[in-house]
């Protein structure tokens, strides 16, 4: 069963384009934050530019071994009247990182949105998150638990792709000729 679902994902999951590129980069994952075993995972950050095309988690190595991952883009913690804005799902494996790709939203940069990251399993076999507990991330942090409790000193190791055609797209001609002087 589990390896239907998981080629029913792949088939429907949107790949990347050339156009989508690393906006939000908090690489640093030396420590264990978490594993799926909990419930209520979320990381805050703020988008540069002006839409979010997909979003990347970094899997601890020695924690599971693949499951299904969902990572939400919501405007406000879900506990806090927020809505889910876009999702997609991937297969992460331990000790890599999983992203998934949307098409672009449009965000307003400099806004504070939130990732929510959920898991499929949720027993013996469930995979962990890494990140660091040095604040190395200063836009954002993590929230966990059935109240989805701050830690605002940890982070996990995440990313935010942005789609790079439709930020052009959206600009004035003017702007889009400084582009190619």
């Amino acid at each position: 069963m589990r390896v239907l679902l998981a080629f029913a994902l792949v088939c429907c999951i949107a790949m990347p384009s050339f156009a989508d590129l690393i906006d939000q980069d908090q690489p640093s994952g030396p420590d264990l934050i978490i594993t799926f075993w909990a419930y209520n995972l979320a990381q805050s950050f703020q988008q540069t530019n002006d839409n979010i095309s997909g979003a990347g988690l970094l899997m601890w190595p020695g924690y599971g071994t693949t499951d299904i991952i969902t990572i939400a883009l919501w405007d406000a913690l879900p506990n806090d009247g927020g809505t889910e804005l876009v999702s997609a799902s991937a297969i992460a494996t331990e000790g890599e990182w999983v992203d998934v790709y949307w098409d672009y939203y449009s965000v307003t940069p400099g806004t504070t949105y939130y990732l929510v990251f959920s898991a499929t399993i949720h027993d013996e076999d469930y995979m962990a998150v890494a990140g660091d507990v040095n604040d190395p991330y200063p836009y954002g942090n993590i929230f966990v638990g059935p109240d989805w409790g701050a830690f605002p000193e940890f982070d996990f190791a995440f990313r935010t792709y942005y789609n790079e055609t439709t930020a052009t797209e959206n600009g004035t001609v003017s702007e889009i000729k400084v582009l190619y002087r």
